[in-house]
């Protein structure tokens, strides 16, 4: 048997502002509760026309180190958005503005983490008029790219597997996680970006990272972890992987129903999947109903206000 569930959206508006992780622009932020079937939507407030763009993959105009979404109407463009939708999505909301007065969203800490919290705060509302819509993956599609792959397979839930290998001290890390997303996105929330020194001068020479700092991102230099505290966990490097992917997935537009095992994922590779899944009708079909076992996993651990 199966049960249907609402969307949801914030309670009231959120404000903050921070750094651009490459950019190192100053932005300010404000997340707006929005009606149901809205979606995610960015909109640039320093821009008087043509300024909002949909949280959708078929805007992604750039996958190198960060997320960027574009406007093709007149080249606006929004960087590194993938933290703030791991929070929106790992608190399970489905429709949210997003107005920012400057093309990259803040970095704050690196990870979700502080988003999670603001969002937390604000509150999250069920929009009981409006079901949830869900991609429900009706057979395995595979995507390669180098040394990365995904595989996307049917499933009653949404399960997922990381695996990842880098040089020392990272080395090779894997995290399996039970779904759906609202389950073990409190486990991954606070797992930072990550570099190695030496690339850190490639990027700047590229226009990069010109807002990062151990504040905000874990550096190794020498083997070692510049950071004065450390990691936040053993995994703390697999787990932001996942945390990127979760952010990057949220632009399919709908709630996954599916198994995913991700083998050194990226920015690059995790637009591939979706552009692969939509690719071909049979792959999917968009649902309003899922599992009971589901229904009642996300309806317990909800924050959700009823109305």
């Amino acid at each position: 048997m199966l049960f249907c569930k609402n969307q949801k959206t914030i309670v009231k508006e959120i404000a903050f502002n921070g750094i651009g992780l490459h950019t190192g622009v100053n932005c300010d932020i404000k997340l707006l509760p929005a009606e149901a079937n809205t979606g995610i939507v960015f909109k640039r407030t320093d821009i008087a026309k043509n300024n909002t763009i949909s949280a959708d993959f078929k805007f992604i105009s750039e996958s190198r180190l960060c997320t960027t979404l574009e406007n093709y109407n007149n080249n606006v463009k929004i960087y590194t958005v993938e933290h703030l939708l791991a929070a929106i999505k790992g608190n399970d909301i489905d429709n949210i503005i997003i107005e920012c007065n400057a093309e990259e969203i803040p970095v704050l800490d690196g990870s979700a983490m502080i988003f999670d919290q603001l969002i937390k705060k604000a509150g999250i509302l069920k929009q009981g008029e409006a079901n949830k819509k869900y991609l429900l993956i009706k057979k395995e599609v595979t995507v390669k790219k180098g040394i990365s792959e995904i595989i996307l397979s049917p499933s009653d839930n949404f399960n997922l597997e990381c695996n990842i290998l880098f040089p020392y001290p990272i080395g090779e890390q894997v995290l399996k996680l039970d779904g759906p997303i609202i389950d073990f996105y409190k486990d991954i929330l606070d797992a930072r970006t990550f570099c190695f020194y030496e690339d850190i001068e490639k990027m700047k020479k590229s226009g990069l990272a010109k807002g990062g700092n151990l504040d905000n991102a874990i550096v190794i230099k020498d083997k070692k972890i510049l950071n004065k505290d450390g990691l936040r966990s053993e995994n703390e490097f697999v787990k932001h992987k996942v945390l990127d992917l979760i952010g990057d997935l949220a632009l399919c537009g709908f709630n996954i129903i599916g198994d995913i095992k991700a083998k050194c994922p990226g920015h690059e590779i995790n637009k591939l999947i979706m552009k692969k899944i939509f690719s071909d009708y049979s792959n999917y079909e968009i649902v309003q109903e899922k599992p009971k076992k589901l229904i009642n996993n996300i309806e317990s651990n909800s924050l959700a206000i009823s109305i």
